[in-house]
């Protein structure tokens, strides 16, 4: 089990340790990371910025500035402390897969190639990490469990993709650190990464010695390590980048590389309601159900093979308003985040009447009970075009612990609306007809107001991986002009792609655990 410690409350004002392998965040990469190494025998400390409950950035002096529009998914969509924002996401798993790769002869192709070979050899090893346990089933499942309506999908051009939720009690990845890791396994809570020290080794590359964390109490706390890896999200990983070069005198990373440019998200916008008459049929044929105790919803994806179309899925958003179900959910949500919901008197009478069909249809029918004539949307998620302009740099204004504020520059631009538009009247045109069986799909104008596209709090693009000359990491992971500085967030991936990108980075670091564990050395102690 892993050693937590608040370094606020730290017996000394300045304390010294070393480790093999130290991580920055204790999110979902960093956990995920820290349980890999420790259960291969390396001995690993983590630095978490938030305390045991998490809380966002402002709270912590960590807020980013926004230079154009505001970005959700800078605030909403981030989350400081033990467990990060696995202490408040909805815990779905979905891969990036073949419908990802494009025939063009790109930087960025290439790297998909690698993300989605990656993925597909890594995927079992994820899922058994996490509990899940046997080969996943994302894109096997929808022949089985939809038969025919898959089939036909299919044959219209729309391949069909079962994501996964993690069940509620596995959703905060804290779980990981209470498993058997020898002793191996050591969290500083309250400890703010904020000064770096490094110097090229034999090999002129930089090495990163140790790195110094404070906290706001006036603690600090140095950790030698022989390998360092920032997994604090695609915002903060870049900022942190940024600090070290700009420490360092911009003498540390390749000069060429992109640190902070190109963030992008999905873009999410409802495209058609189903018809009024149809909503029953919709919620028979693509509402979520569960398989081997888990919950399961469906997805449909275009798979063109042209360059430069935007990759992007699509799926029924179910209105549920069903009593019984807010009441749960509003109980687990206080489960998962390791704090008491709020639940009024009336709330709970009245979710307690509504519960006995929830659970009938969980455990009976394996469904989700989605309440007769339910309102029904057909959301389209398509990736942002990756533009230098949407960008992480460095502000002029200090937080609380004396380090500067990320300045975030994001705006949707009219490319993407033009680009939301086409691949709206594809999809709705390749939909199967009504009298196949299938529920009407009534088409939403894309430019009215009411259907504007909002991020889905999915940035990446801030540290891209690559081989190329603007990559910020290589295919390894690590950072480039170091000899020992990894990254792994999100910000990795080059674009959103066809799929919530969290599956898809857990490979990568399960991929970098086994590099790390299998360098041989270890850290020298004296």
């Amino acid at each position: 089990m892993a050693k937590l410690i608040d370094l606020n409350h730290a017996a000394q004002s300045a304390t010294h340790a070393s480790c093999d392998v130290c991580v920055i965040g204790a999110g979902a990469a960093g956990l995920y990371l820290a349980h890999r190494l420790s259960r291969d025998g390396l001995r690993v400390i983590v630095l978490e910025a938030g305390g045991a409950t998490c809380g966002s950035g402002a709270s912590l002096g960590i807020e980013s500035i926004f230079s154009a529009s505001p970005y959700p998914g800078a605030m909403e969509g981030r989350a400081f402390g033990w467990g990060g924002s696995t202490s408040r996401w909805g815990g779905l798993l979905v891969p990036h897969s073949d419908l990802d790769l494009r025939d063009e002869a790109t930087p960025e192709a290439m790297v998909w190639k690698h993300i989605v070979n990656v993925v597909r050899e890594r995927s079992t090893a994820v899922s058994s990490t996490l509990g899940l346990g046997g080969k996943p089933d994302f894109l096997s499942l929808p022949a089985t469990a939809l038969g025919n309506a898959a089939k036909l999908l299919h044959e219209g051009g729309l391949e069909t993709v079962a994501a996964e939720f993690l069940p509620f009690w596995r959703r905060n990845l804290t779980y990981l650190a209470s498993t058997r890791t020898g002793g191996n396994f050591v969290v500083y809570l309250n400890a703010v990464a904020s000064k770096w020290f490094a110097e090229p080794d034999i090999s002129g590359l930089g090495a990163v010695s140790t790195v110094e964390a404070n906290s706001l109490g006036g603690k600090s706390l140095r950790v030698s390590a022989k390998s360092f890896v920032l997994a604090t999200g695609a915002i903060e990983s870049a900022r942190i980048l940024l600090e070290m070069d700009r420490a360092t005198g911009e003498r540390m990373f390749f000069r060429t590389a992109k640190i902070g440019q190109n963030l992008s998200d999905h873009l999410s916008c409802a495209i058609a309601e189903v018809h009024a008459e149809d909503r029953n049929q919709a919620a028979r044929l693509f509402g979520p159900i569960f398989s081997k105790g888990r919950m399961r919803s469906f997805r449909f994806i275009e798979s063109p093979k042209e360059p430069f179309v935007p990759r992007h899925f699509a799926h029924c958003i179910f209105d549920i308003q069903n009593a019984g179900f807010r009441l749960v959910k509003d109980i687990l949500l206080g489960l998962q985040s390791r704090s008491l919901p709020d639940l009024r008197l009336l709330n709970v009478i009245d979710g307690i009447g509504g519960l006995s069909r929830l659970v009938y249809s969980r455990f009976i029918q394996s469904r989700l009970f989605v309440p007769a004539h339910t309102p029904v949307k057909f959301q389209l998620d398509i990736e942002q075009t990756p533009n230098c302009a949407n960008r992480v740099h460095l502000g002029e204004t200090m937080d609380r612990s004396g380090r500067p504020l990320a300045v975030v520059h994001w705006r949707i631009d009219e490319i993407d609306y033009k680009n939301i538009q086409l691949l709206a009247q594809r999809l709705l045109s390749k939909w199967p007809a009504h009298s196949h069986g299938f529920p009407r799909l009534l088409p939403i104008n894309t430019g009215d107001t009411q259907a504007k596209p909002y991020d889905a709090y999915h940035p990446v693009g801030t540290c891209r991986m690559g081989s190329d000359k603007e990559a910020v990491v290589d295919l390894e992971l690590r950072v480039g002009g170091t000899q020992n500085l990894y990254v792994l967030s999100t910000g990795l991936l080059p674009s959103a792609g066809t799929a919530n990108p969290t599956f898809s980075m857990l490979c990568l670091g399960d991929r970098l655990a086994d590099k790390l564990a299998s360098s041989g050395e270890r850290f020298a102690i004296g």
